[in-house]
């Protein structure tokens, strides 16, 4: 009799376990494959084989897909079978997904995975949180700042080594490094503010605003600063007339990955780019015989203040909300958030690093060019993209009127006041 009750009992024991396990209450069921989606990645392979680091570790394994299509990634959020870890080139739509139910808020996350949020540098973590809440971890970061062709300024007399120290002087910088043929067609231009692609982020910056206010609330669009910085742009066209400088640089941002841009063919003296510039794929790679050099965009004259000022822009990672295994998902991202991983992928892509640990690796401190822009991410002056729910759609209208003004001088005001009227309700709408 004993002997069926402890039949019974172990039977019961068995049975329940079985059922807690089913219904989660056991240990949580180790996923046999961690699938991250990549937004960027030209080497793919390089990016596998760093995951593969992490299986090794783990003993899961982790497929990698880069780059994936920007029209791809809405889908997968919204389907039933999205990738456990997403990676985005820039932290725009993070705030869209999350009040849409379509990212995770990562708290619980980040000390489930002993992530150090100190060892961060602030801008880049900044763009991840809204409202006390963090949507997204940096991994790697993009900075712009100033490059001059010393061989340019030393034929217009200018001092190779010295870059301009204001925005008023930088103008004047390039008038003297602009050029007019006999049949008045510009040779040469000194400097393009919107070469390859729109600065004007920065630009605001360096005039005191932007076109939100700080938490993101309230739509400036109209505000002094975009005025001012739109029109600091507009003289760089209409100084010689906006037809030549359009006939001169028309397909230059197509001969960006080639040794045909005109930074290196000595059509273009000043421009605004990135860290990347500076590694091996390149300048050196391009143009290896270039004198150039880089510096911190200049500030306005009459604020000395905002020396230093740049913009943190880059790459991103989010935990979809229907991620199938939250907690090997953060698992995942507390070890691609790690000093030394973070060092080993950006030191490879020529990006900068967005952990201060990693950043004292002497792959980011051995060339000063590049410590030009490592220096800049610790600055105090270092700020952070601000984005809404409405980014994408402001930043497309947005557009439109920065080429207006720039490519047919027209006035910045009568068009930033409707697109305020414009977009301030919608933000409105989008915040409630």
């Amino acid at each position: 009799m004993k002997h069926k009750n402890l039949w019974l009992i172990v039977s019961f024991l068995l049975i329940a376990s079985m059922l807690l396990a089913s219904c989660g209450g056991g240990k949580p069921v180790q996923p046999s494959v961690l699938r991250v989606w990549i937004q960027w990645g030209d080497n793919p392979q390089q990016l596998q084989e760093l995951f593969d680091k992490y299986t090794a570790q783990s003993g899961v394994k982790v497929e990698v897909t880069a780059p994936v299509e920007t029209d791809k990634i809405l889908p997968a959020l919204t389907g039933s079978e999205p990738p456990d870890v997403l990676i985005l080139s820039g932290g725009d739509l993070v705030k869209s997904y999350f009040k849409e139910g379509l990212v995770e808020e990562l708290t619980s996350a980040i000390q489930a995975g002993n992530i150090d949020l100190n060892d961060f540098f602030p801008a880049p973590l900044d763009q991840c949180q809204m409202g006390g809440k963090i949507l997204c971890l940096p991994w790697g970061t993009d900075m712009y700042a100033l490059f001059w062709n010393k061989d340019m300024f030393e034929a217009a007399g200018l001092d190779p080594n010295t870059p301009p120290a204001t925005m008023e002087e930088l103008a004047e910088f390039a008038d003297k490094l602009t050029k007019v043929g006999a049949d008045g067609k510009l040779e040469q231009i000194g400097f393009l503010p919107d070469q390859a692609w729109s600065h004007v982020d920065l630009y605001v910056r360096m005039f005191g605003g932007f076109w939100y206010n700080e938490d993101g609330t309230q739509l400036t669009a109209n505000s002094q600063p975009v005025i001012d910085a739109l029109t600091w742009q507009q003289q760089f066209y209409t100084e010689y007339g906006a037809d030549e400088v359009l006939a001169l640089s028309s397909g230059w941002a197509d001969a960006y990955m080639s040794a045909d841009y005109p930074f290196y063919t000595g059509k273009l003296a000043m421009y605004v780019d990135g860290e990347w510039m500076t590694g091996p794929n390149f300048i050196s790679a391009f143009k290896p015989e270039a004198s150039y050099g880089v510096a911190p965009f200049p500030p306005p004259a009459a604020h000395p203040e905002r020396a230093n000022t740049a913009v943190v822009q880059g790459t991103v990672a989010v935990i979809p909300a229907g991620a199938a295994n939250k907690d090997a998902s953060a698992k995942l991202l507390a070890w691609m958030m790690s000093p030394a991983i973070v060092a080993e992928e950006f030191c490879f892509n020529a990006n900068l690093p967005t952990s201060k640990k990693a950043a004292e690796d002497p792959c980011f401190t051995s060339n000063p060019k590049f410590k030009v822009f490592v220096d800049l991410m610790a600055s105090p002056n270092a700020k952070y993209m601000i984005t809404t729910p409405i980014t994408l759609e402001l930043t497309d209208a947005f557009s439109l009127v920065e080429e207006q003004v720039l490519h047919t001088g027209a006035d910045p005001k009568p068009l930033l006041d409707t697109l305020q009227a414009d977009f301030e309700p919608k933000l409105q709408e989008a915040l409630k």
